[in-house]
């Protein structure tokens, strides 16, 4: 094929993948950047930034690009990611996303960062050496979009459940901020697993998921089990939170995730049983976290969690469901959180999860970069 036809080409899918989301969403964060005043960013800070439309056309996005890639669409951009904890899945399925789509990661850990101030009008005379303000500004002017990670807890539910770290940087970044997880929300992991739902279920209206509680011997964050709920929601499924007293989620999750699922046609309901709740389940997905009532006594909810040992997935628990998917995920701890029989059997889709975040993250960067 001739120089010019293959340049042609190239232009040619460019355009076609740019289109399909060119077009502003206003229901996604938005907020004036500092340097062009009068030109809006898109953050994705929480899945409920997105509407159900927005979340049907980033997953039809993602199976486009999953089944062809779209080319250098992110040519000469690059992806700020800042992990203040650890991350595998989130941290590589982004810069391989980036590179698939011709653009460039710099990846930072805590290590590489100085302590921040989130706080408005501090007075910084403690160990903190940085304003979040002028990390932000000066991050803006280097990278296209900003990626935050920020679980760990600091201090009561009360507190932490603001996620103040990751809205400071979207308040003062004048790019797009994503965020790559908090105590309080996984939006990326949750799309991706609607994803993967989807892709073995073809419709999600009016499945039955459970969201499965699990014992696990250190706190976990409500993340991935708070933005799963709400997504699940929002698409008309029929969802049992499934969680011994003491670990429920924050009530307004819950209230969020009632509403949206009335309106799709769905329904969302609570046991304190495990056996009953994974009873006819379609999709099994199971997740420890922690408890928002001893959010700050570790101590006391390890003493609770020594009497909760049966609350593990096993095969003979598979067998009361409706030969449902098995989801986490991941990292998961093996044969505490589930056994190796499932995590390995057949209806096992924990990698089909992982793999489909790079799909999932495609479909997001070209969302808010094109």
């Amino acid at each position: 094929m001739a120089t010019t036809q293959i340049a042609a080409c190239q232009r040619h899918c460019r355009a076609e993948f740019s289109r399909a989301f060119a077009s502003p969403r206003p229901s996604i964060s938005r907020q004036h950047t500092t340097r062009q005043p009068n030109v809006t960013k898109r953050d994705f800070l929480s899945t409920t930034d997105l509407t159900r439309n927005e979340l049907e056309d980033m997953l039809e996005l993602a199976a486009r690009v999953k089944g062809k890639r779209p080319g250098q669409v992110l040519a000469g951009k690059t992806l700020g990611l800042l992990f203040f904890d650890p991350s595998l899945r989130t941290r590589v399925s982004f810069d391989v996303a980036m590179g698939q789509l011709g653009g460039s990661c710099i990846n930072l850990s805590r290590d590489d960062l100085y302590e921040l101030e989130p706080t408005e009008q501090a007075v910084m005379d403690g160990r903190a050496e940085e304003h979040v303000m002028d990390a932000a500004r000066t991050l803006s002017r280097y990278v296209d979009a900003l990626g935050v990670r920020n679980v760990a807890r600091t201090g009561s539910w009360a507190h932490d459940r603001q996620e103040l770290l990751l809205r400071s940087y979207a308040k003062y970044a004048s790019v797009p901020v994503i965020n790559l997880e908090t105590c309080f929300e996984h939006p990326c992991q949750a799309v991706a697993d609607v994803f993967t739902m989807r892709e073995r279920l073809l419709s999600l209206k009016g499945r039955r998921l459970t969201l499965a509680w699990s014992v696990h011997p250190e706190p976990r964050p409500l993340g991935p089990t708070h933005s799963v709920l709400t997504l699940a929601a929002m698409m008309g499924m029929n969802v049992t939170l499934a969680h011994p007293l003491g670990f429920e989620v924050d009530d307004s999750v819950l209230a969020n995730s009632k509403k949206l699922a009335d309106e799709a046609g769905g329904s969302v309901q609570i046991v304190n049983d495990l056996q009953a709740g994974a009873r006819g389940a379609d999709v099994l997905y199971v997740r420890s976290w922690g408890s928002t009532k001893y959010w700050a006594d570790a101590e006391r909810e390890a003493m609770i969690k020594r009497s909760l040992g049966d609350w593990r997935i096993d095969q003979k628990l598979m067998t009361t469901t409706n030969d449902a998917l098995l989801m986490h995920p991941l990292p998961v701890r093996r044969n505490v959180v589930a056994t190796d029989e499932v995590l390995d059997g057949p209806r096992s889709v924990i990698y089909e999860q992982a793999a489909n975040r790079t799909h999932v993250q495609k479909a997001l960067l070209m969302r808010l970069l094109t």
